[in-house]
């Protein structure tokens, strides 16, 4: 989580260079279904290039497109808060979590003897996109089973218990997130930590359970897991934060503070791999320029989006149709101009993926397996479609354009805001290819 330059020689006679600006929008996800192989990997020798012609004249599309079932089980991160973007609209994040037992049948004797000091669930923080502010967490315990083999989006909802576990007295569940400062925990500074205070109630009943559960399945059938969310006012334009978790972490964790016999004590709740997880996003682009650009895809020639959980950039080059059967492509470079400026909370994603349309299956498959890094300095995705336009050319894969979505699609809440070729700034998107004819 890669960041061509050619002379325009009109004498050119083998080789072509084709230059073409265009607009681009779309994904595809992160399951890569076939892998190909493309020939012309020979590169062009300087005395080559010397001797051939240029042209300018490529036709292209770019534009919007909104995604519906977006599988969200598993992340790497969970999320959780709620951010107002002026050009995307509203993005709310809250998850779903089984919690596991760090110890079978643990023995705290008479429950009623002991008194339950605290209990806080801890999570390391794994980053954040927007404006870290102030946010009123809040916790429910599940009702219904979460299960392994469920299939579920980022609009799947769990039936949760309508009690708040988060203590309200004292507006406990008011926190503004620190991703910065080190956390102490009685005698150990341990990286910076979201903390969410708990009921004390509810702690007893967590440790009955677990005294009478010999595995994790026991465990499960008394307690389903934990929902988490942010319950917000409604944040202005520029306002708010979502927050990344590292839930899997070792100091990821639910821990019980008790005292029995005046000693004090404590046990965890962890988050290990078997858990199931998954994250709940809820984005808005109604009255936005993103909901205009999806509505009307030409509106994409100025300006063109895509954004995690929502929406894909897609790019279509139809022109490269007109190119001679009988060619190797030697280089393909599209560079996509990103309209970003320095400072802004709505940073572009460090890594983006590129994908197609497989074959017949309707299914898409990644072009650039290992993603493209965002370039600081030209401030722009430089993509290499070598071996993409060749398969094109081959009529190994169709020409109905490329995806780009970030990277971690079902892991962050960024969006990235692209230029069209219509642009009134002064980058533009650009394809260049330099093919032999055979």
């Amino acid at each position: 989580m890669t960041r061509i330059k050619n002379n325009k020689l009109r004498t050119w006679r083998e080789i072509s260079i084709f230059f073409a600006a265009f607009f681009c929008l779309s994904i595809a996800f992160t399951s890569c279904k076939k892998k190909r192989s493309a020939v012309g990997s020979d590169a062009l020798s300087s005395e080559t290039l010397m001797n051939s012609k240029g042209v300018d004249t490529f036709q292209l599309k770019t534009s919007t497109v909104e995604q519906d079932s977006i599988f969200s089980m598993d992340p790497a991160f969970n999320l959780i808060g709620s951010y107002n973007d002026e050009v995307f609209g509203t993005v709310d994040a809250n998850f779903y979590t089984q919690l596991t037992l760090s110890g079978f049948s643990p023995d705290f004797g008479d429950l009623t003897q002991i008194t339950i000091d605290s209990a806080v669930m801890a999570f390391e923080y794994g980053g954040y996109y927007g404006d870290l502010n102030e946010q009123l967490f809040e916790v429910y315990e599940i009702q219904d089973e979460l299960t392994r083999d469920s299939s579920y989006l980022r609009t799947s909802t769990t039936n949760v218990f309508s009690q708040n576990l988060v203590p309200t007295l004292n507006n406990e569940g008011l926190i503004t997130p620190d991703t910065e400062s080190m956390t102490v925990v009685g005698d150990d500074t341990l990286d910076p930590q979201l903390r969410i205070p708990l009921d004390t109630n509810f702690a007893r009943d967590l440790l009955g359970y677990a005294q009478n559960a010999s595995t994790d399945e026991d465990f499960l059938q008394s307690f389903k897991g934990l929902h988490f969310k942010v319950n917000n006012s409604m944040n202005s334009p520029g306002e708010g934060s979502i927050v990344y978790l590292a839930s899997s972490e070792a100091a990821s964790k639910l821990t019980v503070y008790y005292t029995k016999n005046g000693e004090s004590s404590f046990y965890d709740f962890i988050i290990n791999g078997s858990a199931v997880d998954y994250n709940h996003v809820d984005t808005d682009f109604t009255g936005t320029k993103v909901e205009q650009v999806i509505n009307d895809p030409t509106l994409g020639q100025t300006e063109y989006y895509v954004q995690a959980f929502s929406t894909l950039a897609k790019v279509e080059f139809s022109s490269i149709d007109s190119l001679p059967d009988n060619i190797i492509i030697h280089e393909a470079t599209l560079e996509l101009p990103v309209n970003y400026y320095l400072g802004s909370n709505y940073y572009p994603s460090t890594t983006i993926n590129v994908s197609a349309d497989a074959l017949s299956d309707g299914d898409k498959y990644l072009i650039k397996t290992s993603g493209v890094q965002y370039n600081s300095s030209s401030k722009s995705y430089q993509i290499d479609l070598r071996d993409y336009i060749q398969l094109v050319l081959q009529g190994d894969v169709p020409n109905t354009g490329i995806f780009i979505s970030p990277r971690n699609y079902i892991t962050t809440a960024e969006r990235i805001i692209l230029n069209g070729v219509n642009t009134m700034n002064k980058n533009k998107p650009k394809l260049s290819i330099v093919y032999t004819v055979l």
